[in-house]
């Protein structure tokens, strides 16, 4: 210790000296330097690597620092990011759910069906644009076939699974157990595409596109289902021939996909690039083009093309806006921050605990326990030899579980259209589906968001190549 107090004195004496004794320490013990850093101590350390040596201890707690900061900015941060949100989207939709039930409160507060569907659309469509905003488009490309497979295979058998069970332990006829099925068959934007938002800025499973691969496979997912309940519910109340209704799914993506793609030509040239606020102005035109989509498609008797037509549209004008591209994205995330609490309360408020029975509830609960069970599982089969290891596979299959805004707009549809045709019986089949909605949304929606939240981190790897560039320019500045 004298001996090191002496050689400091003597380095303020003479800092010249010093200053150039340290850079020749350095250049010559640069590889010491590297193994006495990695904790191998083969040789005695000299000033020049005491120096690096302190400074990568700087930033090896530093690192620690901002991750326990992180952690608690995650966990106390405002909706839609973090843990609270987590527990905040389902008081969404326990809110609405007492404004319905509770006497007082729904004596006094009238929810208009209209107004309800008018605001569950536009939700659906803002949270469609997010997620076209969101796709990488190298990605989709490396990934087409496992995204259609992920896409169809899931659904379809969670689809079936569910009609059969149905069918057997609850009575309902064929038909009406495909509803069901198609209904518990989507996966939720709505909770998906944030939380991949949120892992891709974070750099967790980028290297093999996950995040884009889910935001995609889900929008296409949720067309499929949108696609065999409307196709379903035409064959239950047999409104039209049944060859049309089959046939309905591919001409509604047909419509879908050339929609989009000619609004997305449109939008990636005009407004033009010399105009002033020009990012205000992209935003607004890509969300006023998607709420015009899913309404024209709900008014022309194909609503399963107006989410592909809003997907396809804002994915095509992301290809051009890679220079504004993010700062729409911020205007489309505060749209959707507004509409987020309108969707799942105005979810919760359709349920009413007076037209519930019992038994149903408890079978409700039975089928879509064994149905997600079976989801996942066939979720993990199609993600294999993919070249996703083991870890990413199992955080697949349970970012696969959440559901939430299809069945917030669709699980209601089928009890409206059995209340227009004033049937006791179709009423009831009715109720059972949206039952089985508004179970599979309180139940999967925040189960699913908080194992994406928790796994995410633990089982993707992070691109953590501009972090290792960083830690080395700010070490041989240090230096």
């Amino acid at each position: 210790m004298g001996d090191e107090d002496k050689a400091i004195e003597h380095e303020d004496l003479e800092p010249s000296i010093g200053m150039d004794h340290t850079a020749s320490t350095y250049q010559e013990t640069q590889e010491e330097t590297v193994m006495n850093a990695r904790g191998i101590d083969a040789k005695e350390p000299t000033e020049g690597s005491n120096l690096l040596n302190s400074s990568e201890k700087k930033l090896q707690e530093r690192p620690t620092e901002s991750n326990n900061l992180q952690r608690l900015r995650q966990i106390f941060a405002c909706p839609p990011h973090g843990l609270l949100d987590r527990g905040i989207t389902n008081g969404m939709l326990l809110a609405g759910f007492l404004i319905r039930n509770i006497p007082i409160i729904s004596d006094n507060v009238q929810i208009k069906y209209k107004w309800s569907s008018a605001l569950r659309s536009i939700a659906l469509s803002v949270i469609l644009v997010r997620a076209g905003l969101g796709l990488d488009s190298k990605a989709l490309k490396k990934l087409k076939g496992v995204c259609i497979r992920l896409s169809m295979c899931p659904c379809l058998v969670e689809a079936c699974t569910s009609a059969l069970l149905a069918h057997f332990l609850m009575g309902l006829p064929w038909q009406w157990g495909f509803i069901l099925g198609f209904v518990l068959g989507a996966v939720s934007p709505a909770v998906v595409v944030p939380s991949m938002l949120l892992l891709q800025e974070g750099g967790y499973g980028v290297e093999k596109g996950i995040p884009t691969l889910l935001m995609a496979a889900g929008s296409f997912d949720d067309i499929l289902a949108i696609t065999g309940f409307n196709t379903c519910l035409g064959m239950a109340f047999s409104t039209g021939s049944t060859v049309f209704n089959v046939f309905r799914g591919i001409l509604e993506v047909v419509i879908g996909v050339a929609a989009g793609s000619l609004l997305g030509f449109f939008i990636q040239y005009f407004p033009s690039s010399d105009q002033d606020k020009l990012v205000w102005k992209r935003a607004f035109l890509v969300l006023g083009l998607s709420v015009l989509a899913v309404f024209s498609s709900v008014y022309f008797g194909f609503p399963g093309s107006g989410g592909l037509c809003t997907l396809v549209m804002s994915f095509l004008a992301s290809l051009k806006w890679a220079g504004e591209k993010a700062e729409v994205e911020k205007i489309i995330a505060g749209a959707w921050y507004i509409f987020q609490p309108l969707l799942f309360g105005l979810i919760g408020a359709e349920v009413s605990i007076a037209s519930l029975r019992p038994e149903t509830v408890g079978l409700c609960v039975g089928v879509l326990g064994i149905a997600v069970l079976i989801r996942i599982l066939t979720t993990f089969l199609m993600v294999c030899f993919a070249g996703f290891n083991i870890k990413e596979k199992i955080f697949i299959s349970f970012a696969w579980l959440p559901k939430a805004t299809v069945q917030a707009a669709i699980g209601s549809v089928a009890l409206d259209t059995a209340r227009s045709h004033g049937e006791r019986q179709l009423e009831e089949y009715g109720m059972d589906v949206l039952t089985v909605a508004f179970l599979s949304i309180i139940i999967t929606a925040p189960i699913g968001s908080l194992l994406i939240g928790l796994l995410g981190p633990r089982l993707l790897q992070k691109a953590e190549h501009r972090n290792n560039g960083e830690v080395h320019e700010e070490t041989s500045i240090q230096v």
